[in-house]
């Protein structure tokens, strides 16, 4: 919706100054014929040149206001870079023209023109006229983004000058000075020519794709600050019309989740955003070996891409060479040669990760599935089990042993229970603990399959 209204005030404003151009154009050369003055009539070329530049801003707004299609996937901004351009073209093709008329009057001694109030008159409501157009086209280009808008201001700001310039000769020319329209005209070319070449400047390095080399250092300064960024690989800038494309290539841990990356990303895209309003951003994101990834790290790492779940690793130095031992999870009914092959596929991917020379041992462990079904057991039987946790905690060092609850599963009986500890002693000693306790109710109820002890802080 906003860029439907972007576009009919750019259209309306570049329209109003198409006709306040084409009535002092007019206006102009229709006086400086009749005074016979060059520099008058330079101006008014100058302001038909405009005329044409503004019909042109006129067609390449409407033009580059279309939305992104299959043939210009970036937009059609860079018509407008086209529109400026041709206007910058046209400034130099008539600052040479008049330059030359010029030189040829000043150099046969023409006659000075006849100057009366009326050429005086035209110039000042023209002013005056050009400053509104120059400060609402300078007010639609900074809201719209749009450059063939500014380079129609830069232009009817020309306008003033060159006016301003005209009126500087007219009065030394009333005083006598013969030489001041040809001298004025070759002012105004000068002028012309001037403002065509930055014209030209500005827009070629548009079109080229050049952008401040301080936009890139702020975004790749900005973007390495975020957690999670660890390189920053590429970054380009491209703008197109009023609108930012932004493409990145950075680098992130390679033990980072997927949901991990996925917030890496919106994090640099959100953080684009903030800094340069409308941008659009593409982030590619590249997983990278980082200085301080930890030996348990890539020990996961090379599980999680054979897609095999591990617990319970252990990592022992021999001397001038690693152990490793881990719980490799397999499907409880898988057969046990397949099971092996995959345990052999993860020691290989171990080795392959941290070094040929490494000693890796797994542990078959079966995997439980998402959902087991279960039953609730009698409250006597959950009673008795209670009771020989209480017993084994009271022997163990392990306080108000609570909720414990019984199930029915498939192959035996699952227990659950909570249990308390001081909340300084170390999570190594607490393990231990607990797990002395889990054994003396295996051993009391052989049926029990699986248990599960909670620890928490003792009450103050």
């Amino acid at each position: 919706m906003e860029g439907g209204v972007a576009m009919t005030r750019k259209e309306r404003v570049a329209l109003v100054s198409l006709i306040a151009s084409l009535g002092l154009t007019a206006a102009k050369l229709a006086i400086g014929l009749m005074i016979g003055s060059l520099a008058l009539i330079t101006d008014a070329l100058h302001s038909g040149t405009d005329a044409i530049a503004t019909l042109v801003t006129f067609l390449a707004v409407r033009f580059a206001d279309k939305p992104a299609d299959d043939d210009h996937p970036y937009g059609h901004g860079k018509f407008e870079d086209l529109a400026a351009l041709g206007e910058g073209m046209l400034l130099l093709v008539l600052a040479g023209g008049v330059a030359m008329e010029a030189w040829n009057r000043f150099s046969v001694a023409t006659p000075p023109p006849s100057v009366n109030a009326v050429a005086f008159a035209v110039l000042g409501v023209e002013i005056v006229i050009n400053l509104w157009r120059a400060r609402a086209l300078h007010k639609a280009a900074v809201e719209t983004g749009s450059r063939a808008l500014a380079a129609d201001a830069m232009h009817f700001l020309s306008d003033v000058a060159s006016s301003a310039i005209v009126i500087v000769g007219f009065v030394a020319t009333i005083y006598g000075a013969d030489w001041a329209d040809p001298v004025t005209a070759a002012a105004i070319a000068v002028f012309i020519g001037w403002l065509g070449l930055r014209m030209i400047r500005r827009t070629a390095d548009e079109l080229t794709d050049r952008v401040s080399p301080t936009i890139a250092r702020t975004l790749r300064r900005l973007l390495l600050d975020l957690p999670g960024v660890v390189a920053i690989d590429q970054l380009r800038v491209r703008t197109v019309g009023p609108q930012h494309f932004i493409d990145i290539s950075a680098g992130v841990p390679r033990t980072f989740s997927l949901d991990e990356t996925a917030t890496v990303k919106r994090a640099m895209a959100a953080a684009i955003s903030a800094e340069i309003a409308g941008a659009e951003a593409t982030v590619s994101l590249t997983p990278m070996t980082i200085d301080d990834e930890s030996l348990r790290a890539r020990v996961f790492l090379a599980a999680s891409r054979e897609r095999i779940p591990v617990h319970h690793i252990t990592i022992q130095h021999l001397g001038d060479r690693l152990a490793v031992s881990l719980d490799c999870e397999v499907d409880g009914a898988m057969p046990l040669g397949q099971a092996h092959e995959v345990a052999s596929r993860l020691e290989a991917a171990i080795r392959a990760e941290i070094g040929a020379e490494i000693e890796v041992e797994t542990h078959l462990e079966p995997l439980y599935p998402d959902l087991i079904p279960g039953a609730r057991l009698p409250d006597d039987r959950v009673a008795a089990y209670a009771a020989v946790l209480r017993e084994a905690a009271e022997k163990h060092g392990v306080c108000d042993v609570h909720n414990v609850r019984a199930r029915e599963i498939d192959d035996g009986v699952f227990v659950a229970f909570h249990c308390r500890f001081p909340s300084s002693l170390a999570a190594a000693e607490v393990h231990r603990r607990a797990d002395a306790v889990e054994r003396m109710a295996r051993i009391a109820f052989p049926e029990i399959r699986r248990i599960v002890s909670h620890p928490e802080p003792a009450r103050d």
